[in-house]
């Protein structure tokens, strides 16, 4: 049993990544680029990080480098007792047994270059647009990461400047910040996990059209569901979504969320940023505080 120094590298896995989940057939299980088709930055990811010579879209690009190896651990890697990404603590911790499929699907999609495009060759119409920075979007506040609207043919992410700040637990790591060892300062090194207020990723769906992809249990719902998420960072909500659940399944008559776990985004995020650790740190299980 493991602790994991620092779970503040949660990089956007599905917080604020339009990830559409594709029927099985559609799925590739090759090794490829994280959005290689459809991503456009526009001009506004070309200006300078405030007070570092580093481009915005740079830091976009790392962030989805990174996301891209979590969703590749998550399909190919094993945990120290040789157990796969559905069969291990790091998917218990944030879903059912009955949810690896729908898991599963959406982490490949995740992954996948492959979303179709709008062109006549039956494509579905997901392109991406990235701009930077809050005066790109009203919905950047001030604890919000990322906006996404998501509506085919025009899709658009707007990263804010919460996002870029290296006062941002949750996005100041990438995983080559560290090593991944159990020296001092490296990755592996036990110790209680870190601790800070979650940052939300969200969604501005269109009139007239669906979100293709995840929500946040902290932002989404009646301020009943949102309270029972109140001071958690984005990965205890998540654990305590599916705490929620499996005391609903055994009772009836106590509190149902609103929000099922595969339709979570930091559910993903956090289930394979643990069995990433898992995987290199040769862990069975990362524990809470």
């Amino acid at each position: 049993m493991r602790y994991t120094e620092s779970m503040a590298v949660m990089l956007l896995l599905a917080g604020s990544t339009p990830a559409v989940a594709l029927p099985a057939e559609q799925l590739n299980r090759g090794l490829h680029h994280l959005f290689a088709r459809g991503e456009n930055y526009d001009a506004s990811c070309d200006r300078k990080i405030p007070g570092t010579d580093n481009l915005f879209k740079n830091k976009i690009s790392t962030a989805f480098a990174d996301v891209g190896t979590l969703a590749l651990v998550a399909q190919n890697g094993k945990d120290s007792n040789g157990n796969s990404f559905t069969e291990s603590t790091a998917f218990s911790h944030y879903f059912g047994e009955g949810e690896k499929d729908q898991a599963k699907n959406m982490i490949q999609a995740i992954y996948n270059d492959r979303i179709p495009d709008d062109s006549n060759n039956g494509g579905q119409g997901y392109t991406i647009t990235v701009k930077c920075g809050s005066d790109q979007d009203d919905e950047c506040g001030p604890s919000v990461l990322a906006a996404t609207s998501a509506k085919p043919g025009e899709t658009t992410m707007v990263f804010c400047d919460r996002f870029f700040s290296a006062n941002t637990a949750q996005t100041k790591q990438d995983l080559s910040t560290k090593k991944l060892g159990t020296r001092r300062g490296q990755w592996c090194q036990t110790g209680p996990m870190s601790g800070s207020k979650p940052g939300s990723a969200r969604d501005r769906t269109p009139d007239g059209y669906d979100s293709a992809g995840t929500v946040d249990v902290y932002v989404k719902g009646s301020d009943d569901d949102r309270a029972h998420y109140d001071n958690m960072e984005p990965w205890q909500a998540a654990r305590e979504l599916r705490r929620l659940w499996r005391v609903q399944d055994g009772d009836e008559g106590a509190y149902k969320p609103t929000t099922p776990a595969v339709e979570n985004a930091e559910s993903y995020a956090a289930a394979a940023l643990e069995f990433y650790f898992l995987d290199g740190c040769a862990w069975d299980v990362i524990l809470p505080n």
